[in-house]
């Protein structure tokens, strides 16, 4: 009976290991452990990992504020875009041959970081790390991710050349959340990137 009195929530415990910030994973959870074996009741475990949780998300999003700012803005920008007034979209998905529609995409996906330089610039000014090489790094990376979401993108489209309702209503969601992705995952490889070497210290 003690043993299992000594046993936390299995669940709120894994939550606990799994959605933590790392930096204090381990003393949070030694704490919690160590108070719920003196004697605090299953309700005041999932409390206080509930509550932990939550605290570190919202510190978590504080940090991460700019770049989800930047990549909503990326989002919007990339979506206003007019693309099928520019480039032949519907021809891509309907009657060219796969050489073709690779050579278009990789047009419209090279116009799509042209389109971003500027958000990107921005975000390296804010860090303070811009340089016209860590510029063109982030925009390759930019554009890889944007074809890996498009390829497939495409070759369902041309699988299902007319798409239902249904399938319109998960559709444009998915490719949202896919450009916002993008846009989030490239201003994290931003501070992955070198300073320039004029700022670094000597």
């Amino acid at each position: 009976m003690n043993l299992e009195r000594s046993q936390p929530p299995a669940l709120a415990l894994w939550l606990l290991r799994h959605f933590l910030p790392r930096r204090n994973r381990e003393a949070i959870t030694g704490d919690l452990l160590e108070r719920f074996r003196e004697g605090r009741s299953a309700y005041w475990f999932w409390r206080q990992v509930l509550v932990a949780i939550l605290v570190g998300a919202s510190s978590l999003l504080r940090a991460r504020w700019t770049e989800i700012c930047f990549a909503a803005a990326g989002t919007a920008l990339t979506w206003g875009v007019p693309w099928g007034r520019i480039f032949p979209t519907a021809a891509m998905i309907t009657s060219m041959n796969w050489g073709a529609r690779l050579g278009w995409l990789i047009l419209i996906e090279a116009t799509s970081a042209l389109i971003a330089l500027p958000l990107f610039a921005a975000l390296f000014l804010l860090q303070r790390t811009f340089s016209w090489a860590n510029l063109l790094r982030v925009s390759f990376v930019f554009s890889m991710l944007l074809i890996a979401g498009d390829m497939p993108t495409i070759w369902w489209n041309v699988n299902h050349p007319l798409i239902s309702r249904s399938q319109a209503t998960w559709a444009i969601p998915t490719m949202l959340a896919w450009i916002f992705a993008t846009f989030l995952i490239s201003a994290r490889f931003t501070r992955r990137l070198p300073f320039p070497s004029k700022i670094v210290p000597t």
